[in-house]
């Protein structure tokens, strides 16, 4: 038994690494990862797939990535925002010889801007700022007015991160998948403390730092992540307040970024890259944006 053994893993050893490479492939990244444990070969093999994987995960393959955010009394009212790619930092640099903790801790950035559909001025769009960047120079800057009542210590954001396929109509989804749906919890001093950073400070927060005080995480385990700029709103102040009570305050949330960790991304991907396969030839509409 030990001789067919030893005989069956040095045929294992001798067989190139590009056929090895062509079996590992057919396989989804959740039953890929796993076979790095196998051992150092399957790692750098493994690794190497999975690197490739990601680079490829960043174009989103057709998919476009959609931020609903809202306070739960706004949620009709509130359009959803749509996300251009910006970086997935570290990325070239890891390589493909990358380990495969560090390609795990790998973030994509994304700007937000809104759809064509709510290009239009409202009160809580402002129309006098310009997303740098962007092809479009009308796009605006997304905004979200914060008040906090005398003595509230924070208000809460409903959260919810989709990549969904556009149908062949404008305002049609054909797929739906969701990354992650939670909660973000906007405390006053927070506030107090983002709207009181100076311009070289904010500037600093948008380069790539996960860090940065700037980002709120809507889940646990900081898979997707929004960094804000909060501006204070003067308003009229009470006349009467008692000694230790927090006076009524404004602010307004300026959305600069999506972060959403690759791998996360990828999963997302390969699920919904599953699910379309096993419905081909069936088109089911899945939602309207308008």
């Amino acid at each position: 038994m030990s001789c067919v053994m030893v005989q069956t893993t040095n045929l294992f050893d001798s067989l190139p690494n590009e056929l090895i490479i062509n079996a590992l492939d057919s396989l989804p990244t959740r039953s890929l990862l796993p076979l790095a444990a196998v051992s150092r070969r399957f790692r750098g093999l493994v690794g190497r797939l999975h690197y490739y994987r990601l680079v490829e995960a960043t174009v989103l393959q057709g998919r476009e990535l959609i931020l609903e955010c809202y306070h739960p009394s706004d949620r009709l009212s509130t359009p959803s925002l749509f996300c251009k790619y910006l970086a997935t930092d570290g990325l070239a640099e890891a390589g493909e010889d990358a380990n495969m903790e560090d390609l795990n801790q790998l973030y994509t950035r994304f700007k937000l801007f809104l759809g064509d559909e709510n290009r239009r001025p409202r009160a809580r769009w402002p129309t006098s700022r310009v997303i740098e960047g962007l092809e479009e120079p009308l796009t605006q800057v997304p905004s979200y007015d914060v008040n906090l009542e005398a003595g509230e210590l924070f208000t809460q954001l409903c959260a919810i991160t989709n990549l969904v396929k556009i149908g062949p109509k404008r305002g049609l989804f054909l797929s739906i998948d969701n990354i992650t749906d939670g909660v973000i919890r906007v405390w006053r001093d927070w506030l107090r403390q983002q709207a009181e950073r100076s311009s070289t400070e904010q500037q600093q927060a948008g380069q790539g730092r996960l860090d940065d005080s700037s980002i709120l995480w809507t889940d646990s385990s900081k898979n997707v992540g929004v960094r804000f700029r909060v501006l204070l709103r003067e308003e009229d102040q009470p006349l009467l307040l008692s000694q230790d009570e927090d006076p009524p305050v404004s602010y307004t949330l300026e959305y600069q970024e999506l972060i959403v960790r690759t791998n996360k991304l990828l999963l997302t991907l390969e699920t919904s890259e599953a699910q379309q396969i096993a419905h081909a030839g069936k088109a089911i509409i899945i939602a309207s944006y308008i």
